[in-house]
């Protein structure tokens, strides 16, 4: 399926060093983000008149639903999001083994997370958008009168927590990732760089599963309270995009045969083996 030459440039490697420690800087930093001061929007409620000089304030119901168990915490998102896509690449690279196609995926991996993290976390504290549960997360203290200004939050962190709801992390951090194993499968199965047959339109479907399962992941935030529907479609774009980006920059074009699923480095030295070893009286482009 793949020519590819061993061997390569050692300044090219070094480079390649160089951006695995730029990413994972990035990617700490995106972390750090995530901890700044978030915006402080006003508590969300409700003025229900009485009279013409009594008013009652209420909690927003919109944010006031009950906080649920996740279906996916964040340790199991973060273990799906990298474990699956390391084990379908260690799968492929043991059947078929393709140069730099490992340094390649571990450095594209990271810099989808450098781009999620970092956008994610950074539109987060910028929004400072509350989550649907968000007096349940902040323990509201029902049992005093409210004049819908004060805030009656007990738990602090809780709170901060709770008006970080746009984008969702989940979503972005599991498209980032599963979006681009997705593309990675594309390329090794050469879904598009075929003949239509029923192979390649059965392999189209499969290399959607990691997507599935990002959906399924984004979706549950919203049946946890934990994330509005436009979060995690937010969130999506955000990964989807990162994913995409990340496959372009370290990989060939999936759609020709003799770079589908090559990283740029071997697909480059293909080539240029294949026009050194080409006779000089022909022309190749």
């Amino acid at each position: 399926m793949y020519q590819t030459i061993s061997g390569g440039s050692r300044s090219l490697h070094g480079q390649r060093a160089g951006e695995f420690v730029i990413t994972i800087v990035i990617v700490v930093a995106g972390v750090l983000i995530a901890h700044m001061p978030h915006f402080d929007r006003s508590l969300p409620s409700l003025a229900i008149p009485l009279s013409p000089t009594s008013t009652v304030h209420v909690r927003d119901p919109s944010f006031d639903l009950p906080k649920s168990p996740q279906q996916f915490s964040m340790p199991l998102t973060l273990a799906l999001a990298y474990g699956i896509p390391l084990a379908v690449h260690g799968l492929f690279q043991w059947h078929t083994r393709v140069p730099y196609d490992t340094r390649d995926f571990v450095l594209s991996l990271v810099l989808a997370s450098a781009l999620t993290q970092t956008t994610t976390n950074a539109i987060k504290v910028l929004a400072g958008r509350f989550r649907p549960c968000f007096f349940a997360m902040c323990d509201w203290d029902a049992s005093v009168p409210w004049d819908g200004h004060a805030n009656l939050c007990r738990d602090k962190a809780g709170e901060a927590e709770g008006r970080k709801s746009f984008p969702s992390g989940h979503t972005s951090t599991a498209f980032s990732t599963l979006f681009f194993l997705t593309i990675y499968l594309m390329g090794r199965l050469q879904v598009f760089a075929t003949p239509h047959s029923v192979r390649s339109t059965l392999n189209l479907f499969a290399v959607f599963a990691p997507c599935v399962l990002a959906t399924w992941i984004a979706v549950s935030r919203t049946m946890d309270n934990m994330h509005h529907y436009s979060d995690i479609v937010a969130g999506a774009v955000i990964g989807i995009t990162a994913g995409a980006l990340a496959y372009s920059f370290n990989y060939a074009s999936i759609f020709t045969a003799k770079s589908s699923g090559l990283p740029r480095e071997a697909y480059e030295e293909n080539q240029r083996h294949v026009k050194s070893s080409a006779p000089s009286s022909e022309v190749y482009t």
